[in-house]
């Protein structure tokens, strides 16, 4: 058990620390912002970033490491220091809402070796409807801090809008990766591309350190 963990982390690490830097990333910049409907493009794309890493690395577990890296990010980006109970439940629960229940849709819908587009809209789909169920449900009836009407709203106006923004990104990736694959772009250097994310994922995380939002 414990060689075939070492030998799993070993060669997906990289990959796992950038898409989770990367949904960290997402999350500490668009989450900074004010604007209308900004829990469905940051959500959104969450989504997307974790159905990629689901591609890359079709094993059961991986978005729930990419999901903790990512809050991680986000912890280290706020500070420690102010990491307030408010901040902690809004912030890092929805992410883990998200990442948990991909992880449970993506093990039931996504394969190995399977290019089915009705099951990985699926996935997103039901992705973004559960965890902004149980998020709405949280805020309004075991935090108590919002009203009913604003629940149906996340749910069914918001909720529905990232699931049909994230199936779109989700769908336009494969295909993008389809023709990139196709005409060779991904036969790289193992080494170059380790060095590549190596390097991402520093940088990102300095970025992330330096920078609060």
């Amino acid at each position: 058990m414990a060689t075939g963990l070492t030998a799993f982390l070993k060669k997906n690490l990289l990959w796992i620390l950038l898409f989770g830097t990367l949904i960290g990333l997402n999350e500490a910049l668009i989450g900074s912002l004010s604007f209308p409907y900004r829990s469905v493009e940051l959500s959104a794309i969450t989504i997307a970033l974790l159905f990629f890493a689901r591609l890359k690395i079709p094993q059961i577990g991986t978005s729930t490491l990419v999901i903790c890296i990512a809050i991680l990010f986000k912890l280290n980006n706020f500070g420690f220091h102010s990491c307030t109970a408010n901040v902690l439940l809004c912030g890092p629960t929805a992410l883990l809402m998200l990442g948990l229940s991909f992880e449970l849709f993506a093990s039931l819908l996504i394969k190995k070796s399977e290019i089915k587009y009705l099951n990985y809209s699926l996935a997103c789909g039901l992705t973004a409807l559960f965890a902004f169920s149980l998020f709405g449900l949280m805020s309004t009836y075991i935090i108590g801090s919002w009203h009913p009407d604003r629940l149906v709203e996340y749910i069914f106006i918001k909720g529905s809008m990232t699931a049909i923004a994230s199936i779109i990104i989700c769908i336009i990736g494969i295909v993008t990766t389809n023709i990139l694959k196709n005409r060779n772009f991904a036969r790289l250097n193992p080494y170059l591309i380790s060095s590549i994310l190596g390097i991402m994922v520093v940088a990102l995380w300095l970025f992330g350190s330096l920078t609060k939002f």
